[in-house]
């Protein structure tokens, strides 16, 4: 199999690269999975919930509406019409469970009328499904999307809600997928079988994940054997070969225990990727995803707020930044330099390109990358109005 020197979505009218608002609303959730790091286990910055925590204001959480709607009409101004398309979306912590969700929902929509002839907006929630019937009712008519993720290690009852609320969401004739965290350990592998089993009977869109990102799930070989038999699947056609010859070259590291994220990954959202620019046979599942040294498109599709902390990153996992680092571009509090810092940049045609400096991707899969920067730059010629806004070092 020829070396990947680069990677990209593969192209679908049904699913076209987005640039994605993160926003993590509130760090408050009515679970505790083992498998969610806490500020205890990590540092606060990269932690994933703490109901210890207070949740954030109304007003602040209004600001940050207002500044992340800038932000992303800076980028869609050099993007080409055609990939002029945001999503925000809204999480936690558990994102429903914010006191004053309905408010800030509301605001989501209102907020967003100046920008909408010049892109528009989709509305995304990330939500754990345990949420009361009369809550999920009043939200259901600000949200286009949910992604309601299962986990095993829950209370009956609280299952029970998340099934009856994807039923609900549907009904609604909202967008809906269903995300299966696989969890590690067997003993939950027929009950998440049986949540594929009702998404598939109830037409639910659905996508089992293995568990990355803090956590070594250490699945064994009969895991690891379902997860290559299902990348296998969701490979189209005669790609599905390519596909099994991809993971072939792993076998010997998938024979016994380990962490499937050191192993490669597949797109997190679903997507087809195309490696080498062979845009006919897109794969599901990318084998490698240690992008040391790569140059990265992921600044033009992401942006990650974290409320609670006032920081804000280009991604959620990479968390990269222009000069190289792993660290915030700024802060909640000094939004007005972030946003002059871009244009100044944007203006005098010297945007840095991200060069990853981390040696494993959780997140940030499907934006555009390349070994090389020549290589970088045409594929890039695709995706921004004019390529040369790259900083010519591209430092």
């Amino acid at each position: 199999m020829p070396k990947i020197i680069s990677i990209e979505p593969a192209i679908d009218p049904n699913a076209r690269p987005t640039f994605l608002l993160d926003w993590e609303l509130t760090m408050k959730c009515n679970l505790d999975c083992s498998y969610c790091p806490t500020p205890d286990q990590v540092p606060v910055s990269m932690a994933y919930h703490d109901n210890s925590a207070d949740h954030p204001s109304l007003e602040k959480c209004l600001s940050t509406i207002d500044f992340m709607y800038e932000y992303v009409d800076l980028y869609m101004q050099q993007k080409p019409r055609w990939n002029r398309s945001v999503v925000l979306n809204i999480y936690g912590g558990e994102s429903l469970f914010h006191p004053d969700i309905e408010k800030i929902m509301a605001a989501v929509r209102d907020k967003h009328k100046p920008y909408r002839d010049s892109w528009p907006l989709t509305v995304t929630c990330t939500t754990n499904g345990v949420v009361g019937p009369n809550l999920m009712k009043r939200v259901v008519g600000f949200v286009d999307e949910f992604t309601v993720s299962y986990h095993a290690e829950s209370l009956s009852k609280q299952k029970q809600q998340v099934l009856d609320n994807l039923r609900l969401i549907k009904n609604s004739g909202r967008r809906l997928k269903c995300v299966v965290l696989m969890h590690g350990d067997e003993k939950f592998w027929p009950e998440l079988q049986e949540v594929i089993a009702f998404c598939q009977q109830e037409n639910i869109r659905y996508l089992p994940r293995h568990l990355d990102g803090h956590v070594n799930a250490n699945y064994g070989p009969k895991q690891i054997q379902w997860f290559q038999n299902l990348w296998n699947q969701r490979s189209p056609g005669h790609a599905a070969i390519k596909q099994r010859e991809i993971i072939e070259h792993k076998q010997q590291t998938l024979t016994s225990n380990v962490d499937l994220s050191d192993v490669g990954r597949a797109c997190c959202g679903g997507r087809l990727m195309c490696v080498n620019q062979e845009m006919k046979d897109p794969i599901f599942y990318i084998p490698d995803n240690n992008f040391l040294g790569w140059k990265c498109s992921v600044n033009w599709y992401f942006l990650y707020v974290k409320q609670h902390t006032d920081e804000v990153y280009l991604n959620k996992d990479c968390r990269m930044n222009f000069d190289g680092s792993v660290s915030p571009i700024g802060y909640l509090n000094n939004t007005t330099e972030i946003l002059d810092w871009l244009k100044t940049r944007f203006h005098g045609s010297n945007l840095p390109v991200i060069t990853c400096a981390k040696n494993l991707c959780t997140c940030g899969l499907c934006a555009p990358k390349s070994q090389s920067e020549s290589n970088f730059r045409e594929i890039m010629r695709k995706h921004v109005a004019d390529i040369n806004v790259f900083d010519v070092d591209t430092a």
